[in-house]
């Protein structure tokens, strides 16, 4: 028996939300995805998994609706834009509830930079300058200079995760990097004027273009914070209200150190791959989802808190919550330690780890050597 079928192709999603259910006490989970996420199948937060192609929209069907004859009160969850575009073209022939979901029309202007940023143009929110290049035979140096400065950025309007995005200072970088390099082969372009600052998140739960849940962050490398911050809030609320949005979203957001200015940058509808931090500092998205909590009540916001984004087992500060805690963020804790995937992942990152350590130390030595030979 499963409570919840979580549906999507991306690995690095997946994981997050399952931690997430499993820390909010919804342990009966199963998963249908392409190959990519078949060694989830080793997760003990997951008993159930099927590896199926979702572009075959038949067979996805017969899939689910088998499982929910046998689970007549499962939820399903689409966690991943391909997984949510599926929904949408299948909902009709579904025999399961799906959490909410954006419409085929406002993914679609979400997932798309370029959309995205008209959307923004037409309902006033603050974006950098951006022009629309097409494919890369398209780059002009000195015009997209002469609109933007320097540096500027080279981005796909429909790729996700950094893909494709270049920062550019200089034409013999344009051309290295993009015009003449082989392996560029992202369609169509966008640039986009470079904001000399920071980077923050908003992340959010809407229903029916109603904000119920919101958090502000700034990601570090080795932590994450949350804050208020009632501009971004603002702009969440406006967000969702302006294009009636339903279910999720992570927007990427820039504030100018200079001037305390934000801009949106880009928008993912979707869950997002720091899911775990909101759940470990307060607030948990996938059960808000799930949950769908009175329309009437105000927004539930997460304004404080650090996530550590070290594997709990290398932190010895955790070790003893990782069998004392037995709240939702013990659960959480012990979901990211104990995780047969999850340790997989810890032991391929290992290698590269204990390089970095000894980079550190050879160019540490280096310096100290340099120092005594001088003095």
């Amino acid at each position: 028996m499963v409570d919840f079928i979580l549906i999507g192709n991306s690995p690095r999603l997946a994981l997050p939300v399952l931690q997430a259910m499993h820390s909010a006490g919804n342990t009966r989970c199963a998963l249908i995805g392409g190959q990519q996420t078949a060694a989830l199948r080793w997760s003990h937060l997951c008993r159930q998994h099927a590896v199926m192609d979702l572009t075959q929209d038949e067979a996805v069907v017969r899939v689910i609706n088998h499982m929910a004859q046998q689970n007549a009160h499962a939820l399903l969850i689409p966690f991943d834009c391909e997984a949510i575009r599926l929904v949408n073209r299948v909902q009709g022939r579904l025999s399961l509830r799906s959490i909410p979901v954006p419409d085929l029309a406002t993914l679609n202007m979400f997932d798309d930079k370029w959309a995205f940023y008209q959307f923004c143009l037409a309902n006033a929110l603050p974006v950098p300058l951006t022009l629309f290049i097409g494919p890369k035979s398209n780059l002009d140096f000195d015009t997209i200079e002469s609109e933007l400065g320097l540096p500027f950025i080279i981005k796909p309007s429909n790729e996700s995760g950094s893909n494709g995005v270049q920062l550019v200072n200089s034409r013999n970088a344009l051309d290295v990097c993009i015009v003449k390099n082989a392996a560029y082969q992202f369609s169509p372009l966008i640039a986009q004027k470079y904001i000399e600052g920071i980077d923050m998140d908003i992340n959010l739960f809407s229903v029916a273009g109603q904000l119920r849940a919101v958090s502000i962050h700034r990601p570090g490398k080795f932590f994450i914070d949350f804050m208020p911050h009632p501009k971004l809030e603002e702009i969440a609320e406006k967000i969702c209200r302006m294009s009636h949005y339903n279910g999720l979203m992570n927007a990427d957001v820039r504030l100018d150190t200079k001037t305390g200015d934000v801009f949106v940058i880009e928008s993912n509808p979707r869950f997002w791959a720091t899911l775990a931090s909101t759940v470990d500092c307060g607030l948990n998205f996938a059960s808000e989802s799930i949950k769908l909590s009175d329309a009437t009540v105000l927004p539930r916001r997460l304004t404080s808190g650090r996530f550590y984004a070290r594997h709990p087992l290398l932190m010895p500060s955790s070790w003893w919550r990782l069998v004392s805690d037995r709240t939702e963020r013990g659960r959480l804790l012990r979901a990211r330690a104990f995780d047969l995937y999850g340790l997989g992942l810890l032991v391929r990152e290992i290698p590269a780890k204990l390089s970095r350590i000894w980079r550190r130390l050879t160019a540490r030595k280096s310096t100290n050597v340099s120092t005594q030979v001088q003095a």
